[in-house]
């Protein structure tokens, strides 16, 4: 299971279970998603869209199936006729690949913001830090922060915290971004500041996750949109298809609730 597939889908989950005790909360997901498009994944609270995310860097350990990026199993090797965990350091290797942006932005507060952007690439892939930190002068131009290098997170606006975290995980070079509700935590005026900026990286061809319930940008952005209910992806398919038709009584519900 290593080595792209020319042509095939970034990210391959094939039959994904995940329960907490005794509750499921992924029950048996599959889902592809192609290079350079734009994913949002829609749901309600507790229909398992987190975990699917944090799935995918192997912040949880699935119970059943599998997920690939780029052609690899992630956090997995076949060794022997079975499937063994990889070491913490290759696990790390494999995250590097896959940026994720949180509803609570997690910078390090202590840190400024060129710092929050320079210690990954540094530590993580040993770049001279003089390199990283011009990268990551360019990614603070990109996301309309530029000359707020030496600002600490508390100084920043939640918007501002939210799109330092963004240019964090660009500093990576990853090959595929996750946001996790990122615009949840922040108050309704700075939302579009940050939903500018995914914009912005959609157009530009990045392989986007996206859990949110900002109907709207998912209807302008989206290539596919994929509903999740109890662990299940019960519909998916183009923004037209899914918010304007929805197919299935669950997906009705919630939209008519949102819209």
């Amino acid at each position: 299971m290593t080595g792209d597939v020319t042509g095939g889908p970034l990210v391959r989950i094939r039959g994904l279970r995940k329960s907490f005790g005794s509750q499921p909360v992924l029950d048996g997901v599959d889902l592809d998603i192609r290079r350079g498009e734009v994913t949002v994944l829609l749901g309600p609270s507790g229909s398992g869209k987190s975990t699917l995310l944090r799935s995918i860097n192997h912040l949880e350990r699935p119970d059943a199936g599998f997920v690939e990026v780029g052609g690899e199993l992630v956090g997995y090797r076949y060794q022997g006729g079975r499937l063994r965990e990889l070491g913490q350091r290759a696990i790390t290797r494999q995250r590097a690949r896959v940026g994720m942006v949180f509803q609570q932005f997690n910078l390090f507060p202590h840190l400024t913001v060129l710092d929050n952007l320079v210690e990954a690439p540094v530590a993580v892939h040993g770049r001279p830090r003089s390199g990283a930190e011009a990268k990551a002068r360019e990614l603070l131009d990109r996301v309309g922060l530029g000359g707020r290098e030496g600002a600490f997170p508390r100084q920043l606006s939640g918007g501002q915290q939210q799109r330092v975290a963004i240019a964090r995980a660009l500093a990576m070079e990853p090959q595929l971004l996750l946001f996790d509700e990122p615009t949840s935590a922040l108050d309704p005026e700075l939302v579009g500041e940050v939903l500018a900026v995914m914009k912005d990286l959609a157009e530009s061809g990045m392989t986007m996750l996206v859990v949110t319930h900002e109907i709207g940008f998912a209807r302008e952005v989206a290539d596919t949109v994929v509903f999740l209910d109890g662990g299940r992806i019960v519909e998916s398919g183009s923004p037209a298809e899914v918010l304007t038709r929805p197919r299935h009584e669950r997906s009705r519900a919630f939209l008519a609730a949102v819209l």
